[in-house]
């Protein structure tokens, strides 16, 4: 499975003028670091950041003598950045892109701003159901804050054979909850396929349909 997640973004250049100030900023075998650029278009750029991380490590061999060696890290963050909705697209990155966004945000002055976005899952399966012309099924979700009663609430998976959204109707009928997580499958050729779907606009997607799903899903993201 590999990863997507999106965010919203207020660019203050255009991607022409952002990818020319990326071009002064590329990644070296000098720097700690910088970009690589893929493509850049009117509308977007595909590129990776990548961080060189340098620290000390302490081995100590068998006679109990201590050896320090320097070891180096890279992280990268594969992203595409449009300059329509959603205008970021993070795929497999580090669970902390803080020096990416901060590179950003430099390059553009400070002057940009970037906002997690939070989605509507069940809208986001309907939107995905008449892109792909076909029903989907929902066979597991997971629902957090479900009020039981005055100061109780729960943390629930539902998963089963069937679709879960009528029983999770049944479930929280009149009652305060959060839809986190949802399994979707759908039919690709004569194969079905399982994607995971977050309200953080996230995806998992098998590796095989990656490129292919992306920008479906992406296009079935609507401006809140």
């Amino acid at each position: 499975m590999k990863r997507v997640r999106w965010l919203s973004a207020e660019w203050p250049v255009s991607m022409e003028i952002l990818g020319k100030k990326m071009k002064n900023h590329l990644f070296t075998s000098k720097s700690f670091d910088g970009f690589v650029i893929e493509r850049i278009r009117e509308n977007f750029i595909e590129a990776h950041f990548i961080e060189k991380l340098i620290y000390k490590e302490t081995i100590i061999d068998p006679f109990g003598k201590e050896e320090i060696f320097d070891r180096v890290v890279y992280r990268d963050v594969d992203f595409t950045l449009f300059s329509d909705y959603p205008n970021i697209e993070l795929r497999n990155s580090q669970r902390s892109t803080k020096e990416f966004v901060s590179k950003l945000l430099e390059l553009c002055d400070f002057s940009l701003s970037i906002t997690p976005i939070s989605v509507n899952l069940l809208d986001w399966i309907q939107f995905i159901q008449v892109e792909m012309q076909q029903k989907l099924l929902v066979d597991s979700l997971q629902i957090s804050g479900l009020e039981l009663e005055e100061g109780v609430s729960a943390k629930i998976l539902l998963k089963g054979s069937k679709d879960v959204r009528e029983a999770m109707q049944h479930l929280s009928v009149k009652k305060k909850f959060t839809l986190e997580k949802v399994q979707i499958k759908l039919t690709i050729g004569n194969q079905i396929v399982p994607i995971h779907l977050t309200n953080t606009a996230s995806v998992k997607i098998p590796t095989d349909y990656f490129n292919d799903m992306i920008p479906t899903l992406r296009s079935t993201l609507r401006v809140p």
